[in-house]
């Protein structure tokens, strides 16, 4: 692949073949932006623990690359105010995790088409950004919608009578714009936003666009991301029935790899799969913001997988800050909610990340560093983990030695009180068998 504007360099990945997602693809030469769909429940399958089915009719209209089938125009304004509480905040409950940290004190970087700074929802916690398109320029706003999306479910502030709300209210989001309604996106402008994104002090990278091939330039900015410390979350993309290529950033090593599921913890059939997946997070019919209005938009895709994941790290990142990024990534994996196979698993990689668990649990293995991964491939499971919140054995010895000239005598006494531990983990999920790839549970 080239930048001759020939083939394919980049694409956004919400998912072009379900309705009421984002359908077009961005490309480096000409093509056409298909217009989407209203969206229709996605197929779900019974299972205990599932949350119900899909409604039969959209909770909002669908969010789309701008103006339909017509080029350079942007998108309209989201005035469609969903109230009800989405099924995916249902799921991950990230309220519970708020009672530790939202996330104050982070920033959260989103590299895609910009973000609207002026929506309700996320007024105040937008920086001014840097377009990468046009010198100089700001990024607070969208014309496209996609960034703004994005940045809603990382950072959406909770408002009375909407029960929508962000994985993570208390951090800024910086926005870096790379593509746009009439500008396409491309490799070298991908890794230009990384190393932008580092620059301006994000300490997590949320990238929901993806390089079909491994570049040089692409690698080298992740590599430095890495090495500044910055967690990096990346779609896995939605080409799963389209020959199910590696992806880029996420396939590389360090990178939190977001796969996509629907309401019935099944993997969405567009969300890729492989030994570089890391976590899922729900993908479709997810509720979150639009541009220029107080309103908001639905829409399918591991675009929208990832900054779940992204809000999770920053939550994760605020309550434990001397952790490094490659501990926070262990963190997410070890916490998340286990699929029951081999770890980590081809659809689900370590399973669905668990925000709560992610923020709130002790684990033993986190009192020195951890080194990046070195090689490309998945980081090895972790060592075998006991979420211990609280927990004491106490063992008490008293001795008496034989004194001068007297007739040695000896007494002893062992006290060995009782003790509890206790492991945090889901409600739902069975013990974890002692050994170092933990499984908990099966599917969600």
């Amino acid at each position: 692949m080239s930048d001759s504007g020939s083939r394919r360099v980049l694409r956004v990945f919400a998912a072009p073949a379900l309705l009421g997602a984002v359908t077009a693809a961005v490309l480096t030469g000409p093509a056409a932006v298909a217009a989407a769909a209203e969206p229709s429940a996605s197929p779900t399958s019974p299972g205990a623990g599932s949350p119900s089915a899909p409604p039969a009719t959209p909770l909002a209209p669908p969010v789309n690359l701008p103006g339909g089938a017509a080029a350079n125009q942007c998108a309209p304004p989201a005035t469609t105010v969903v109230r009800p509480v989405p099924w995916a905040q249902q799921r991950l409950a990230p309220e519970l995790a708020w009672k530790q940290t939202t996330g104050r004190g982070v920033t959260v970087a989103v590299i895609d088409s910009g973000v609207d700074g002026s929506v309700p929802q996320l007024a105040g916690h937008v920086l001014p950004g840097i377009d990468l398109l046009r010198p100089g320029g700001r990024a607070d706003t969208d014309c496209a919608g996609h960034g703004t999306f994005v940045a809603g479910v990382i950072a959406a502030q909770q408002k009375d009578g909407i029960g929508f709300a962000g994985i993570a209210p208390g951090v800024r989001i910086l926005p870096i714009r790379q593509f746009d309604a009439d500008v396409d996106g491309n490799a070298d402008g991908l890794a230009a936003a990384v190393v932008a994104a580092v620059d301006r002090g994000a300490t997590v990278i949320n990238i929901s666009t993806s390089a079909f091939v491994d570049t040089p330039v692409l690698r080298k900015a992740v590599d430095f991301a890495l090495r500044k410390d910055v967690v990096v979350v990346a779609a896995v993309s939605n080409e799963a029935q389209e020959g199910n290529p590696k992806t880029f950033p996420a396939a590389y090593p360090g990178v939190i790899a977001v796969g996509a599921i629907g309401q019935n913890g099944d993997r969405g059939s567009f969300s890729e799969t492989g030994e570089f997946v890391d976590l899922v997070a729900p993908g479709e019919q997810i509720i979150s913001l639009g541009r220029g209005g107080p309103g908001h938009l639905q829409g399918d895709g591991t675009s929208f997988a990832a900054p779940f994941v992204a809000g999770v790290a920053a939550l994760a990142r605020a309550y434990h800050p001397k952790l490094t990024a490659a501990q926070i990534k262990k963190r997410l994996e070890t916490t998340a909610d286990h699929p029951g196979t081999k770890l980590p698993d081809p659809q689900f990689g370590f399973g669905v990340v668990n925000p709560a668990a992610a923020v709130a649990s002790v684990l033993p293995d986190e009192d020195g560093p951890v080194a990046p991964a070195a090689a490309p491939k998945p980081v090895s499971p972790p060592a075998p983990v006991q979420r211990v919140v609280a927990g004491r054995g106490v063992a008490l010895a008293v001795g008496a030695a034989a004194v001068l000239l007297a007739v040695v005598a000896g007494l002893a006494a062992i006290v060995v009180p009782r003790g509890r531990q206790r492991r945090w983990r889901p409600a739902s999920q069975p013990k974890p068998p002692a050994r170092q790839r933990v499984h908990l549970g099966g599917k969600q």
